[in-house]
């Protein structure tokens, strides 16, 4: 995602006419880059989201909740807690975010879409949403009436609505198949050596490799195929230090077609040699 238009620091605050201060919308842009403390045991009085484009950092709040952020999560800044949001310095935090009143909070967890113990969502990269907030930052510039400013709080519902809707349908995805997902681990793991692709191990599953592919990294936080690398250094590593096989004989072993790709990937995945590995205790 192309994140050059969104770096400089760029807000719109808007106040519905006649209700208190809590009831502001707002939508924006912030580059964070070298702050540390952003948010210090802060309560909002509106329901405000942030989506996390660029940088870490951590979120804890009154209800006992930590979660470390990164780009991709969507933070939920709730009214009925006190939180703290810090940030890595050093990762130049860039955030995009919208704002609405705080009786929006109450009716999305009626209405079964917010849970108010998961106020951080793991979303991915979606531009649409820098996009959408973009164009609405426009869309209350150009206009501010009790009109134009009741369409522009039900624009931004409609936005914490869809990424509430995606994280629910996601969620439900990966319990549908939860079983099929930990068959699917445990026929990598224990063919790991084998030399067939992937998609003809997983093919017992019954999904199409794509499918499994999507849902396995969205569950276990990492790809089939990265998987299957993974099992196989844990395995050379455990061969290196009780074994006398020799570099060519762990890469037969293990289901490399020759020793100078095993040494490569060993060294990319661990920074060392599997000679090196082996002679580190010696």
């Amino acid at each position: 995602m192309n994140l050059k238009n969104y770096e400089n620091n760029r807000t719109v605050y808007r106040n519905i006419t006649g209700s208190r201060l809590g009831s502001a919308l707002s939508c924006g842009f912030l580059n964070k880059s070298g702050i540390s403390n952003d948010i210090e045991n802060e309560h909002y009085d509106r329901l405000a989201m942030v989506y996390l484009l660029r940088g870490t950092g951590h979120y804890h709040d009154s209800h006992g909740i930590h979660s470390p952020l990164a780009a991709g999560d969507i933070i939920f800044r709730c009214p009925d807690r006190h939180h703290t949001n810090s940030v890595d310095p050093q990762s130049q935090w860039l955030e995009c975010f919208v704002s609405v009143r705080q009786e929006w909070y109450t009716l999305l967890c009626d209405l079964g879409l917010m849970t108010p113990g998961d106020p951080v969502i793991r979303l991915g990269t979606r531009p649409e949403i820098p996009e959408r907030i973009a164009r609405l930052i426009r869309q209350m510039e150009s206009s501010d009436t009790v009109l134009a400013n009741s369409d522009h709080e039900f624009e931004i519902i409609a936005l914490i609505r869809q990424v509430l809707r995606r994280n629910l349908e996601s969620q439900a995805d990966r319990q549908a198949h939860r079983e099929e997902l930990e068959k699917c681990r445990e026929l990598i793991r224990t063919r790991a050596t084998e030399p067939a692709d992937l998609a003809t191990i997983v093919e017992p599953i019954g999904l199409s490799y794509s499918r499994i592919r999507s849902l396995f990294q969205k569950r276990f936080g990492i790809t089939p195929g990265n998987y299957r690398i993974q099992v196989r250094i844990e395995n050379a590593c455990a061969l290196l230090e009780a074994s006398s096989l020799t570099i060519k004989e762990i890469a037969d072993e293990l289901g490399y077609p020759d020793p100078y790709t095993f040494s490569k990937q060993f060294r990319q995945r661990t920074g060392i040699s599997p000679k090196k590995w082996r002679n580190r205790k010696a």
